[in-house]
């Protein structure tokens, strides 16, 4: 049996077609509107479960049907069915926004690490003795160890995420994520076994 989502699907498929997109191309806006009823429940639920919040999948929706609108003269019917196109469209539109929301996520963190990580005598004094033992440590480490961990740690980046940001090889960030932990780990270790003396 069809899992109710591929029954959609297939109900759907059946009414949008070839002649629909190409009227579409051709400016006929019933052929628009017919489109959109006919899909647009499907398109919401993909781009719903991608984007994960109901008011940005319906920014990305608004933005797919316009897209289509403004591409249905290049729909290529030997590529793709007019569905599958539909839901490549919403699937690139969706992979889009949350690139751009990742990179706006990813900057503020970076704004927010660079002030964590900065020396100001007036909240230094307000640091806790452990953020303050973490902060010294992490500043020891040799400058391309200590911005791998701090964009892994403090902008949330995976280790292929931080070897495209700077430019490095994966291998490259794994060996010196390791390297710097271990050289945190020593520090800190060494640090308890001062203060437990």
């Amino acid at each position: 049996m069809a899992s109710p989502r591929r029954s959609i699907e297939l109900r759907t498929r059946g009414r949008v077609s070839t002649a629909l997109v190409k009227r579409i191309a051709h400016g006929d806006e019933s052929a628009f509107a017919t489109l959109y009823d006919t899909t647009c429940g499907l398109i919401y639920g993909l781009l719903l479960r991608m984007l994960g919040n109901s008011e940005t999948a319906e920014q990305v929706l608004a933005a797919v049907y316009q897209e289509a609108w403004a591409q249905a003269a290049t729909y290529d019917e030997k590529r793709e069915e007019p569905l599958r196109w539909l839901i490549t469209l919403a699937r690139h539109r969706a992979i889009v926004r949350l690139s751009a929301d990742s990179q706006e996520r990813q900057a503020g963190l970076l704004k927010i690490a660079g002030r964590t990580l900065t020396t100001n005598p007036k909240t230094d004094e307000m640091i806790s003795e452990p953020q303050r033992i973490v902060r010294e440590a992490l500043a020891a480490l040799p400058p391309a160890q200590q911005q791998i961990i701090e964009l892994a740690y403090f902008s949330g980046l995976r280790q292929n995420e931080i070897a495209a940001q700077l430019g490095l090889s994966l291998q490259l960030v794994q060996t010196g994520m390791r390297a710097g932990m271990m050289r945190l780990r020593e520090s800190l270790i060494a640090v308890g076994e001062t203060h437990s003396a």
